[in-house]
């Protein structure tokens, strides 16, 4: 099962936010200064940038499903097909190296560039397997991006798939050599319907580090992000539902509500006493 292209989109709602707020003149500004909005983009660039390593992670393993003798066919595989691969192992514990070598564009339109190593150990869709995803001089768009992140299926049933997810010494770098950390834990529970195309993802969790400016921020979802397969077959890639909130010292908390279920592309954002409808 592929972690869809949608939702790494989904987390740049961030930065669709601040150029977003103005558009209702009829609902209260909300301002941010300099800090807390160096937190909410930290928050939204470590998320969207891991999710792009989630998204390759599952190509990955994916395609290790229907391939033997040391390689991994790219056809249909759209994260991978402008990368050398390498596979070693079987379906119950392998290595996977993909090299994107000097720079290479991704079905999102960004740049991968650098070496991404895979490790498994039991099949990825059993209870209890452990996959380990480690960058080496690895880059998107320019940015730099480190760390560990460690995948464990947890699954107790059969219509759902759970895994606990966790980046270790996360960091990313600017060209300028400003950077931001991260380190996250959370829970991706995978629903399927009637088919894989039918599904719902149910992310919690919480993360923390530090932004560009140097300042310590905390993000958490305190409701279940919910993203449904009948949302982004309409073109819908926020939450259908969920809460989220993201904080630093002595500033009032964020709070992103995104609904009750419905497949709309709008959230409130409430700040201190000040809240604001997004329409994106």
């Amino acid at each position: 099962m592929v972690m869809p292209k949608w939702l790494t989109l989904s987390i740049s709602f961030v930065f669709l936010f601040f150029m977003a707020c103005d558009n209702n003149s009829d609902q209260v500004e909300i301002n941010f200064d300099e800090q807390a909005q160096s937190a909410y983009e930290a928050d939204g660039s470590a998320e969207n940038l891991f999710d792009v390593i989630e998204s390759i992670t599952y190509s990955a393993l994916q395609a290790s499903e229907v391939n033997s003798g040391g390689r991994i066919m790219l056809k249909d595989n759209p994260e991978l097909s402008c990368a050398t691969i390498k596979f070693e192992g079987s379906k119950q514990s392998g290595r996977i190296e993909i090299d994107f070598g000097e720079g290479c564009e991704g079905p999102d339109g960004k740049e991968r560039k650098g070496i991404i190593v895979i490790e498994y150990d039991g099949h990825w869709l059993a209870q209890g397997s452990e996959i380990f995803t480690v960058l080496k001089d690895f880059y998107i768009d320019g940015l730099k991006v480190e760390g560990t992140r460690i995948l464990t299926n947890v699954s107790i049933g059969l219509l759902t798939i759970d895994y606990t997810v966790e980046i270790i010494d996360g960091k990313v770098t600017w060209p300028d050599g400003t950077y931001l950390t991260r380190q996250s834990e959370g829970t991706h529970t995978w629903i399927i319907g009637t088919t894989l195309q039918d599904f719902e993802i149910h992310v919690s969790g919480e993360a923390f580090g530090k932004t560009r400016l140097g300042v310590e921020y905390i993000s958490e979802i305190t409701e279940p992000l919910v993203f449904k397969s009948d949302c982004i077959k309409n073109m819908i890639y926020l939450p259908a539902n969920g809460r989220k909130i993201i904080s630093i010292p002595e500033k009032p908390v964020m709070t992103v509500d995104f609904g009750t279920g419905d497949c709309d592309a709008k959230f409130m954002v409430t700040i201190g006493e000040r809240s604001k409808e997004v329409l994106l």
